[in-house]
């Protein structure tokens, strides 16, 4: 049996996406300590990313290259401050969300089976923030 898979979204998780959709444009930089988690995380689980770019034609190659780019800074400039480490990370991206043991998402509400929640009334899903826009 193989590890169980954490599905990863990506902007607004492993992308900035501070200043929200720019057209398919990845702009930003990764979020600060995301690799650091992402070496922990990968001797347990399976790293998969998906995100709504996942299904646009070159999405997931434009996602492969910027964290292909981003991981290359951090690991000459960032990791222990700078020193030699193994920092190889796989990860694998999905045309399709897959079945996850777990899903890391900025946009989301966990259901805990009951749809009188608080958390689910439509006055607080509308005044939902993401983390980069809650002040």
């Amino acid at each position: 049996m193989g590890k169980p898979i954490l599905c990863i979204d990506f902007d607004g998780v492993i992308h900035s996406y501070e200043k929200g959709w720019q057209g398919g444009v990845i702009y930003g930089d990764v979020v600060p300590g995301f690799f650091e988690w992402a070496a922990r995380a990968k001797d347990h689980f399976k790293l998969v990313i998906y995100s709504s770019r996942s299904k646009d034609p070159g999405g997931i190659e434009a996602m492969e290259q910027w964290l292909r780019f981003q991981h290359t800074q951090w690991a000459e400039t960032e990791w222990n401050g700078g020193m030699t480490v193994q920092t190889d990370i796989d990860f694998e991206f999905a045309h399709e969300k897959p079945a996850a043991w777990l899903t890391i998402d900025d946009r989301c509400i966990q259901f805990k089976g009951d749809w009188n929640a608080e958390q689910l009334f439509v006055a607080t899903m509308l005044a939902f923030k993401p983390w980069m826009a809650a002040s």
